[in-house]
């Protein structure tokens, strides 16, 4: 202490010459008269110093506030938070600072960089040994977020420093440094590129203790130690490898012990270390490739993600968990926000390590660092319950998850019936009733809160399979015995969705369930007259009848029969007018409707003749009665086709010859099936996209496949009622090179989702068609076995496309004269027109009424 004392007066001395030198040379320049304008200068400059050093201040003030407030607005916003915390730490805002740390901690896990500023920052400020605890409790939290070497080595050197300059014995606190240590080696001691500084601080540590200890019985207790040490780290995959062997020899040689020798460099060492250190030779060669091309990757880049994943593979293919881990661990402290790793740790833990207390802390830290993944808070929710975890525990990390800020409402819909099939499974195994009714109230709050929680998220989604809402009702029915609060999920449905057929089938399947049939027929005679999606009214009045007949009387049966029966004529009669409108959808599409539909004209008549429909049935008007459309006579013999006629002028030329009838008739064919189809996708050459964020667009996929891609269409499919995007499409290429790059994207991300790419494979027979985005019906099928491919598919050799012809009958079309005697194909309005008598037969050659013909005969009748 006296030489330290004596160092400080000397410097103090030394100090106070050169300020008494400064001092005379400032007055040695004012008498010498030099210039006095620079002592103003000087001056100038101190001031102006102090002006920017103030500006500067002002300015980082005016940082902070923007910061604070963009974090008040939003609480998750990751690049304010950590932009604060570095303009705090430059400031020397200690207070604020750490206020700034433990507000983003709540939200985020900090980066193991955070975590050593933070640390080395209260570091400085230790006085005592409260703050000695304060600062080990830091290293602890930082720890327990990521995988760091780095980090681990601050700690045990803050712990060693702290705890010798303590009071404590020295037993003991080599024993908390020794527990420390191997919970280090346990956490890092495997990782293959710097596991070995763990290491070497351990044997370090030993050593110390070794030189302190007294008596040869200690020493040589102490001295096994470190050989111990030395056995395990040789036993263990790591880049320095070698060079620890070379220290263990060097070590040896020291203590008196030769090892080694020219023939083999592991003479002397116990058998069943050589044994593993040669092994560990091997395993760190298979390795070392990965290692160098991660490390040569850049930080964060996609090479550098790959390079892992195949690292992950090589170690679960070895099949040793705590490697595995260790890899998984290094990757996740790389890429701390994929989705894909944490999804892949997590079920490795699951299928393999199945240990509870490891799987809920790693899905505690996966949930901080990805909330938006629905997947894996619901996984740590089914882990808690496994675990039995309190339910307040359970309920604790609910609430978390619905703070996530998912895409989709099907995921938001999930984690409330993960939540609701926890507390409904507690019930089940519950025996007693107090605490049973507790949960059950429970459970109906959450049915209740997810409702509304869904309608207020995502107002206009429609559970079209009534999820959420059939369970719920199920659970007040079956297991709280409360048949009026199922009903009334069902009856709260109805008024908000009651257009939805499946509401009231949801609602009568409950009541059959339940056996009660009048309440079951009550709910058909509110539901019958009602305006459902689609063919749902007459789909509910056909299942009024079948729920009579099986469990109704015939007076039953009469009642819904008569009230059934003038609701479909009313329907019919609506979609007729429908039908009629100017708004529909194409043209094509009601003129395929119109040859579809009422038979075969016969031959003789004139468009003018022609009855384009018959009377609707139910209706009292005309109004079941359309004009025709001009259509081409059939040709009789000798004659030659209208169609044909007109095809052979149009394609005449100046100088070119005259086309063959032939080919003219299949240009006819062509055209008329060109013409009435809608447009036909095969998808031969096309891949299905899924997974698609509901914001992309057709140009945005044709720039995620890059211009020159070779894509040729994009369909994006939406729903068929909404009207809203489903996440689906279906990409159609030129060739197969471009088909087979495009593949190769699959599991990319686009749009902040990672989508799902495969080959389009649809079933023989089968085509899409390119209405509303999606896919079609099974055109193929109506064409029968002779009657041709499908739609737009010629069948026959005289065009007939084969739609609407019978199996059996195709055949016939062209080659038979639907004429006199034969009509054994003919549909009955086609063989006896209308205008004939009951009793007349036909001839063949005989012409039907005209409309006005028709409407004469029976004015004159009246």
């Amino acid at each position: 202490m006296a030489v330290e004392e004596d160092m400080e007066d000397v410097n103090m001395n030394e100090e106070e010459e050169e300020e008494e030198e400064e001092e005379e040379d400032d007055d040695d320049a004012v008498e010498g008269n030099e210039d006095p304008g620079k002592a103003l200068e000087h001056e100038d400059n101190e001031d102006s110093s102090d002006s920017s050093d103030s500006d500067r201040e002002d300015e980082s003030s005016e940082v902070i506030q923007q910061l604070e407030n963009a974090i008040a607005a939003d609480q998750y916003n990751y690049e304010a938070h950590a932009t604060l915390i570095s303009t705090l730490r430059k400031c020397g805002l200690l207070e604020k600072l750490r206020a700034a740390r433990e507000a983003m901690n709540v939200h985020y896990p900090l980066t193991p960089t955070m975590w050593r500023e933070w640390a080395q920052d209260e570091a400085r400020l230790v006085a005592g040994q409260e703050d000695v605890a304060a600062v080990e409790a830091l290293y602890e939290r930082g720890v327990q977020d990521y995988q760091s070497v780095m980090l681990w080595v601050d700690y045990l050197e803050f712990v060693a420093k702290h705890d010798e300059s303590s009071g404590q014995p020295s037993v003991e606190k080599h024993a908390k440094k020794r527990r420390l240590f191997e919970r280090s080696l346990a956490a890092v001691g495997l990782h293959y590129a710097e596991g070995g500084k763990i290491w070497k601080a351990f044997r370090e540590m030993e050593k110390s203790l070794l030189q302190s200890l007294d008596g040869s019985e200690n020493k040589a207790k102490q001295l096994e130690n470190i050989r111990s040490l030395f056995h395990r780290q040789l036993t263990v995959p790591a880049a320095d490898l070698a060079e620890t062997l070379k220290e263990f020899k060097e070590w040896e040689e020291e203590q008196g012990v030769h090892i080694g020798d020219e023939s083999d460099e592991l003479a002397g060492v116990p058998t069943h270390v050589a044994s593993a250190y040669k092994k560990a030779l091997l395993v760190s060669a298979s390795r070392e490739p990965l290692e160098d091309k991660i490390a040569k990757d850049q930080a964060g880049s996609t090479e550098q993600l790959q390079h892992y994943m195949d690292y992950i593979t090589l170690e679960e293919n070895t099949g040793e968990p705590a490697r595995i881990q260790v890899i998984y661990e290094r990757t996740i402290t790389a890429f701390p926000v994929n989705r894909d790793v944490w999804l892949r740790y997590t079920d490795y833990l699951e299928k393999n390590l199945k240990v509870s207390s490891v799987l809920r802390g790693v899905y505690a830290r996966a949930v901080r660092n990805c909330p938006w993944v629905e997947t894996l808070w619901k996984n740590y929710l089914l882990t808690l319950e496994r675990s039995h975890a309190p339910d307040s525990e359970i309920a604790a990390v609910f609430e978390q998850s619905l703070l996530g800020g998912y895409q989709t409402p099907e995921e938001l819909l999930d984690l409330h019936l993960t939540r609701a099939d926890g507390i409904r499974r507690r019930i089940m195994s519950m025996d007693d009733n107090s605490d049973k009714q507790t949960f059950v109230a429970l459970l109906h709050d959450t049915f209740d809160r997810a409702s509304q929680y869904m309608t207020s998220v995502f107002p206009d989604y429609v559970d079209r399979s009534l999820t959420l809402h059939a369970y719920w009702a199920q659970t007040e029915a079956h297991l709280a015995k409360d048949l009026a609060a199922a009903r009334g999920v069902w009856e709260s449905l109805i008024k908000s969705i009651g257009w939805m057929t499946e509401v009231w089938q949801g609602y009568i399947s409950m009541e059959l369930l339940l056996k009660n049939i009048k309440e079951a027929r009550s709910i058909y005679r509110n539901c019958y007259s009602r305006r459902l999606e689609g063919n749902g009214t007459q789909i509910m009045c056909s299942a009024w009848l079948r729920f009579e007949r099986e469990y109704g009387t015939l007076e039953d049966y009469d009642r819904a029969l008569t009230k059934v029966a003038p609701r479909l004529a009313e329907v019919q009669v609506m979609q007729a007018q429908q039908e009629t409108t100017p708004s529909q959808p194409s043209p094509q599409v009601n003129k395929t409707k119109e040859q579809a539909g009422k038979g075969v004209r016969n031959s003789n008549q004139t468009p003018s003749e022609s009855v384009a429909g018959k009377r609707k049935r139910g209706s009292g008007d005309d109004s079941g009665f359309k004009e025709p459309k001009p259509v081409p006579k059939r040709p009789k013999a000798g004659e030659e086709d209208e169609t044909l006629k007109m095809t052979k002028q149009k394609g005449k030329t100046k100088n070119g010859p005259e086309p063959s009838a032939s080919s003219l008739k299949d240009e006819a064919v062509t055209r008329h099936a060109s013409t009435e189809t809608p447009k036909l996708y095969t998808d031969e050459c096309t891949a299905f996209l899924k997974n698609l964020s509901f914001e992309i667009t057709p140009d945005g996929l044709r720039e995620f496949f890059s211009s020159g891609s070779g894509v040729k269409e994009v369909r994006l499919l939406r729903d068929k009622v909404t009207d809203q995007p489903r996440g689906l499409a279906y990409v159609e290429f030129e060739d197969e090179e471009s088909l087979a790059a495009a593949v190769a994207k699959d599991g990319q991300e686009l749009g902040g989702r990672i989508i799902r790419i495969a080959r389009s494979a649809p079933k023989a027979g089968r085509a899409g068609f390119g209405a509303r985005g999606g896919r079609g019906g099974h055109p193929g099928r109506r064409g029968g076995r002779h009657g041709g491919g499908g739609r737009g598919e010629p069948g026959d050799e005289n065009g007939s496309s084969g739609r609407g012809v019978r199996p059996g009958l195709g055949h016939h079309r062209g080659k038979v004269a639907i004429t006199g005697n034969n009509t054994f194909a003919v549909p009955r309005a086609v063989s006896r027109p209308l205008g004939w008598g009951a009793g007349q037969a036909s001839t063949g050659d005989e012409v039907p009424k005209s409309n006005d013909e028709f409407r004469k005969m029976l004015l004159a009748k009246k």
